[in-house]
């Protein structure tokens, strides 16, 4: 294969297949007219082609869902149980004497020390809410 043909070859599929422009068909067809190369090359193309469009037609298989499956009555049960079990262990904790450790203990820090008064703060608001809901 020559070098003039090199650009030309990826527009042999291209001719056979009727995608190129006019400008393009008219060029490849004056460099087939003095390329035996690329004569032969075109045929085996066409060769390729036929043989392809020979091979039979299968269908597509269909698309088969699996049915969902209804979820088992225990599977809720285990969920409800693991939200509801944290929730009953903190209250039943907070239901006793428990005395939280003082905020010095805690925080060491200045900064520290000040995030830990405003999760006190909050905790007791929470705290006095459930309660309240007791």
């Amino acid at each position: 294969m020559r070098d003039a043909c090199k650009p030309l070859e990826p527009l042999l599929h291209d001719y056979l297949e009727g995608w190129l422009a006019e400008s393009q068909r008219a060029s490849l067809l004056r460099h087939l007219q003095r390329c035996a190369a690329c004569r032969e090359k075109l045929r085996a193309w066409e060769q390729v082609g036929l043989a392809l469009r020979a091979l039979p037609r299968l269908p597509a298989p269909a698309l088969v869902r699996a049915p969902i499956a209804d979820p088992e009555p225990r599977v809720a049960l285990r969920l409800a149980l693991a939200l509801c079990l944290p929730a009953a262990m903190l209250v039943a904790a907070y239901i006793s004497h428990f005395q939280p450790p003082a905020l010095e203990q805690i925080a060491p820090y200045a900064p520290l020390h000040t995030l830990a008064e405003r999760a006190q703060e909050g905790l007791s608001l929470l705290w006095s809410w459930v309660r309240g809901m007791l």
